[in-house]
């Protein structure tokens, strides 16, 4: 079995990677501040953690104008309670294979904070995405990271109309509608914005769960537009709207060739509920909206078997394991081989890094996901269930011919 999984890994490493889901900034960006551990290895997903077992808060380990040495003594006492972690794990690998650094320590975290900042500069993605990680495309929800990204557009930054009169006025004027004449043009000012959006490379949108199956009709959605334009809606009718906005965009999702994306289960912070997270939110959608193609993230971890009937139920759910190889390697190498039992393998998308600061660590997680994924198939090798050469198709199929096929790269 150990042969099978180390030639699947070794497979995998020479494939080409579509990465399904980031928050990245620009390489300027990242090569405008100064590199951090706290941002380029242990991130704000390890920090999480560190809290959960009683560490600093994030601020304070964000905080670059503290020096690193007060940071580091205040974070490195919960190291060795977080140390097995997924998240953790994920780090160790990156600072071991990207920076020579095995097993961050009091003795050498100073030694990869000079590593991290000697390799930040120009070039930096290509080194990560290219070089190391084999990555075509990013499915990016921050900025244009110069040339690889195809970014997916978060609702709150959709740009219909804002919580102010005189904005939504001037954006009526800019796409040349007058919303008085009619729900007509009413509908031609949404749509024009998301034209704008699909012609400025946008391939996505992401909106948050749970959202309500029931929303405003157009006919009151375009009352309280114009009473929004008179500046006379309250917000109980502006939260209403926007509602109405989601639904919407959902609707006519197809016209413009964008996948709908939803964030499903676990949340990345402390003190957050997740429960009203958990898949089965998201079945009202599907049923409601037959024709729009819904990319469904994280497993939707902790309901992982919830979210496998979900993509066997419903032709429209795709299922993304964005994040899950750093939440919980165990958890998702297990789940995996329940959801070959259920789900048509042309619908799991297999990694996305989903990292917020830089890009090292979306290194250390895609080294996970390769392993996660050997580890699940070779079980299947193991009991003859399945061929190698099987085995390699699905990894292709997952890492690359998937989300090409689901986003229409």
């Amino acid at each position: 079995m150990e042969r099978s999984i180390q030639r699947l890994i070794s497979a995998m490493a020479e494939m080409t990677i579509i990465d399904a889901h980031e928050h990245m900034p620009s390489e300027a960006t990242v090569n405008s501040r100064p590199a951090d551990i706290f941002t380029h290895i242990f991130a704000h997903y390890t920090i999480t953690t560190a809290m959960s077992a009683g560490g600093p808060d994030r601020e304070f380990l964000h905080d670059l104008s503290i020096p690193v040495e007060k940071r580091w003594k205040a974070f490195s006492p919960y190291l060795d309670a977080i140390r097995d972690s997924g998240y953790a794990r994920a780090a160790q690998v990156t600072a071991r294979e990207l920076y020579g650094i095995d097993d961050i320590n009091d003795s050498n975290y100073l030694d990869l904070q000079q590593r991290l900042q000697e390799r930040n500069k120009p070039g930096l993605f290509d080194w990560i995405f290219d070089e190391k990680c084999h990555i075509e495309t990013v499915l990016n929800q921050g900025e244009w990271m110069d040339g690889i990204s195809r970014p997916v557009l978060g609702m709150d930054k959709l740009a219909l109309c804002h919580n102010d009169p005189g904005k939504a006025r001037l954006r009526a004027d800019e796409i040349g509608i007058d919303p008085e004449r009619g729900i007509g043009d009413f509908h031609e000012f949404i749509d024009a914005a998301l034209e704008e959006a699909r012609a400025a490379g946008y391939w996505g949108i992401k909106i948050g769960a749970p959202i309500p199956v029931d929303s405003l009709s157009d006919e009151d959605a375009f009352r309280i537009f114009l009473k929004f334009m008179e500046n006379k809606a309250v917000e109980k009718e502006w939260h209403a709207f926007n509602l109405w906005v989601i639904h919407y965009v959902m609707r006519v999702a197809p016209k413009y060739g964008f996948v709908v994306a939803s964030h499903c289960g676990i949340c990345w912070c402390n003190w957050a509920d997740f429960s009203p997270r958990r898949p089965t939110s998201m079945i009202p959608l599907l049923e409601k909206y037959r024709e729009t193609r819904f990319d469904l993230y994280h497993a939707g971890i902790p309901y992982v078997r919830e979210m496998a009937v979900i993509a066997n139920s419903y032709p429209n759910a795709h299922v993304n394991l964005c994040w899950c190889h750093q939440i919980s390697p165990h958890m998702t190498e297990h789940f995996l081989n329940e959801w070959i039992d259920l789900i048509p393998t042309n619908k799991i998308i297999a990694f996305g890094g989903d990292n917020p600061f830089a890009p090292e660590k979306t290194y250390g997680a895609l080294v996970v996901a390769r392993e996660n994924i050997a580890r699940a198939l070779a079980v299947r090798i193991k009991r003859g269930t399945m061929t190698e050469e099987r085995a390699v198709d699905i990894c292709r199929d997952w890492c690359y011919n998937n989300p090409k096929r689901i986003y229409g790269l």
